[in-house]
């Protein structure tokens, strides 16, 4: 049983994966919250699900970019419950969260994630081998300036707000944008990926885990 929590934004998303089946899944929004939601609401999701921090076998968190107080909390959280437990713990890059939950395209993707004051964390991936992969490091910009890299047909996911949604359609000759649906991050597919990698023998060392915190390409909080 693995327990899949993302804080990486205002959105929070908790689930838990037995390995074939979802058994529990939520997806909010609580800006400033986290704090005091994420415990409490990981305690209901063991209750209504009938399972116990003892039956876990792993965890597997987010780990950005985004909120530097997000992060940080979700983070700790999921320490928590691998140190207390003696489980694995592995970190999901936010970005792949979200693009491993796209269909398969010939046109490259731009995943991206909202980390405030209009500014974005992105990655132009390319549909490779049947997966997602990236093509460069993480990086930053506005809208106008993500927008401003688009010269041939691309398909974009993430925090596509009205405004930003207006000035990447602009460029409607070359850009497909991703459904609401589509742009939400899902614990899920974080779960299913945590698994992935403690199966294969690829958990993180609780000591050295550490979030993506996004402030020109270093670790110092911005947000």
């Amino acid at each position: 049983m693995l327990l899949a929590i993302d804080t990486s934004t205002d959105w929070t998303g908790i689930a838990l994966f037995d390995g074939t089946q979802i058994l529990a899944e939520q997806i909010w929004r609580g800006k400033h919250y986290q704090s005091v939601e994420l415990v409490p609401a990981i305690q209901r999701m063991f209750s209504k699900s009938n399972v116990t921090p003892a039956q876990l076998s792993g965890v597997g968190v987010a780990t950005g970019p985004g909120s530097f107080t997000g992060l940080r909390i979700g983070m700790s959280v999921a320490k928590g419950f691998a140190l207390a437990c003696k489980l694995p713990i592995v970190g999901i890059p936010s970005l792949d969260v979200l693009c491993a939950a796209q269909p398969g395209l010939r046109r490259p993707m731009i995943a991206m994630i909202e980390l405030g004051r209009g500014r974005f964390a992105w990655i132009r991936y390319v549909y490779k081998n049947r997966d997602w992969q990236a093509e460069h490091d993480i990086q930053l910009g506005d809208a106008k300036a993500i927008a401003a890299t688009i010269k041939s047909p691309i398909y974009v996911v993430g925090d596509l707000n009205a405004e930003t949604r207006q000035i990447l359609g602009r460029k409607w000759k070359t850009t497909q944008l991703a459904s609401a649906a589509a742009c939400v991050r899902r614990p899920a597919v974080l779960a299913e990926l945590a698994w992935q990698k403690i199966k294969a023998g690829q958990e993180d060392d609780p000591a050295l885990l550490s979030p993506i915190y996004v402030h020109t390409l270093s670790n110092v909080p911005n947000v």
